[in-house]
């Protein structure tokens, strides 16, 4: 490894027969119009303000005997640089040779490599659309090319055009000869990766999936086998994938899920780690568990096996191959996924740990009991988190049933309120309808609705939390009626309490055109919602009938998701 203090035209130049590769790892060409910025205010100084500008590290792996470099830390600023130099060329409007290649050697060493009788693009990027678009500004096709590259080029073009000709070449050699970084070059992945990572880890914005991509392709290209060294590469490249894609799409919890599935996967791995894992600390585990493995071919077999369960588990299918999942399981599996925004982490652990169908239906009930008791009492996110994740690490280190069983119930001690603090608590608050908050309040009531109806595959997305009497009943004329049966000063604590709620599907009326109880009960009467129907029961709707569904709904509740 060396690393050196060089000018920018030395450090592409100095390499004349050498291409220099953007990996594919990397993230596209993403600079923006205040980076752009930032690198042209910074060379118009030089001059006036400094003697010269330092750009920071540039980070090479030489591959090929020097017939390549990969950047594997810089490609931002190479790429930006290229396309400053060629904003340069075309306004400045200078020649080209026989061969098609460039007369001034500044721009030769910066922009071009002739290795087979004709010039090429000194950089080639990984992106297909932004590698076409830059080559055809390489080429001086300009109205070819498209996209951020394109836009890089434009934003220099219009800063050098009210240039003359010795401003021009004022600016040329100062990027030439006064833009410098420190090249730190290596020969071996592994090590030009672990640079990269402790760059990285000093404060660069890097994402851990990107540190954790770049090390299992420095990994694999320090394998003699290039097949298996592809086969490593394309297989982690696709799963990650597979995750990007799938959790993007449309899901029946899509509102509430935050996912960090690395953070999931790695805590259910055989290495110990933290009950939780802070994204500071992500890269960090991913290490240790992937150190773990005598061969990187078989820690991305083991990442690909569970990011399949782990997709599977969190679908809205649950078919997961080797088990057929039970239907209590799978609505259990629900309540879990829906409750928590961290719930993928216990049910990997569940599931990996399980092979009898039956165990996995109790286990995944004990799951959610955990995860709507803490929901039901309002408890934070971060308390959430921290009780799946210690469960989670804690069913992950056994594969004793009976433990497993008694780790989860200790769970529900430990980290739930009593059912006396539940009562309390759903007696005196209200269940929010706003946001995501809606979603849980939907959830809610359709545990209740499942009490009577039995097992329900939930598609929540149908269903809509119903204010029996109107939020705004004090507020508007039309509901003038209401008010001879509510009193007001209860009714603004009464308003959003579960006694209050009910659901009701797509189908239903729209309540806000029925402006009375009796008509109300009508849709109630007539809805497929099970305790709707029982709304419509009630002779009126008073604030003592409030009070009293209030206390029959909690009871229910608390019954509904005791052990």
């Amino acid at each position: 490894m060396r690393a050196r203090y060089k000018k920018v035209r030395d450090l592409l130049g100095d390499k004349r027969g050498a291409i220099f590769t953007v990996p594919e790892y990397q993230r596209g060409y993403e600079w923006q119009k205040k980076h752009w910025r930032d690198l042209w205010t910074d060379v118009n100084r030089i001059g006036d303000q400094v003697e010269q500008h330092y750009l920071g590290n540039i980070i090479l792996l030489e591959k090929d005997a020097g017939q390549t470099y990969e950047i594997v830390d810089g490609q931002q600023r190479i790429v930006t640089i290229s396309l400053l130099v060629m904003a340069i060329r075309d306004v400045g409007d200078f020649e080209v040779n026989e061969d098609g290649g460039l007369d001034d050697v500044r721009m030769k060493d910066i922009l071009e490599v002739n290795r087979g009788g004709s010039p090429e693009p000194k950089v080639e990027l990984a992106d297909e659309d932004a590698r076409e678009a830059f080559n055809k500004l390489w080429e001086g096709d300009i109205e070819e090319a498209n996209g951020q590259v394109r836009n890089a080029y434009d934003y220099y073009v219009a800063e050098i055009s009210g240039f003359d000709e010795r401003e021009i070449e004022s600016l040329l050699d100062d990027i030439c000869d006064f833009l410098k970084v420190v090249e730190t070059k290596a020969t071996n992945s592994s090590l030009a990766y672990a640079i990269f990572q402790s760059q990285n880890e000093r404060g660069k914005d890097v994402s851990p999936q990107i540190l954790a991509k770049a090390r299992i392709h420095g990994e694999a290209n320090d394998i003699d086998d290039s097949e298996r060294a592809h086969e490593i590469t394309r297989k982690w490249d696709y799963t990650y994938q597979l995750l990007e894609d799938n959790l993007g799409g449309p899901r029946f919890q899509q509102r509430l899920r935050i996912r960090r599935p690395m953070t999931q996967i790695l805590i259910n791995s055989d290495v110990p780690t933290p009950r939780q894992i802070d994204k500071s600390e992500l890269y960090r585990y991913f290490e240790k568990v992937l150190e773990n493995y005598d061969d990187v071919y078989d820690f991305v077999q083991w990442f690909k096996e569970q990011v399949d369960i782990y997709l599977q588990l969190s679908s809205d299918s649950y078919e997961v191959d080797g088990h057929d999942i039970p239907d209590d399981a799978i609505r259990h599996l629900q309540y879990l996924n829906s409750a928590s925004t961290h719930s993928e982490a216990l049910s990997l652990a569940i599931y990996n740990n399980i092979d009898r169908d039956i165990l996995l239906k109790e286990n995944f009930r004990l799951a959610s009991i955990l995860a709507m008791r803490m929901r039901l009492s309002s408890t934070s996110s971060a308390d959430m988190r921290d009780a799946i994740y210690s469960a989670s690490a804690e069913v992950r280190q056994t594969d004793d049933e009976n433990e497993i069983r008694e780790t989860l119930r200790e769970a529900i001690r430990e980290y739930t309120p009593t059912n006396g603090e539940m009562k309390e608590y759903l007696k005196a608050n209200g269940m929010s309808v706003l946001g995501s908050w809606q979603f849980r309040t939907t959830l809610t009531l359709v545990s209740i609705e499942e009490e009577r109806r039995g097992p329900w595959r939930m598609e929540l997305d149908n269903l809509h939390v119903e204010h029996i009497a109107p939020r705004r009943t004090y507020e508007k004329p039309e509901y003038r009626e209401w008010r001879e049966k509510l009193d007001d000063d209860r009714f603004k604590q009464q308003k959003n309490l579960i006694g209050n709620l009910t659901l009701l599907l797509d189908g239903d009326h729209a309540s806000i055109e029925e402006t009375s109880f009796a008509s109300k009960k009508r849709t109630y009467r007539d809805s497929d919602v099970k305790i709707a129907e029982e709304v419509a029961r009630y002779d009126d709707w008073t604030s003592e009938d409030i009070d009293e569904r209030t206390m029959d709904l909690t009871n229910e509740l608390i019954e509904r998701w005791s052990l």
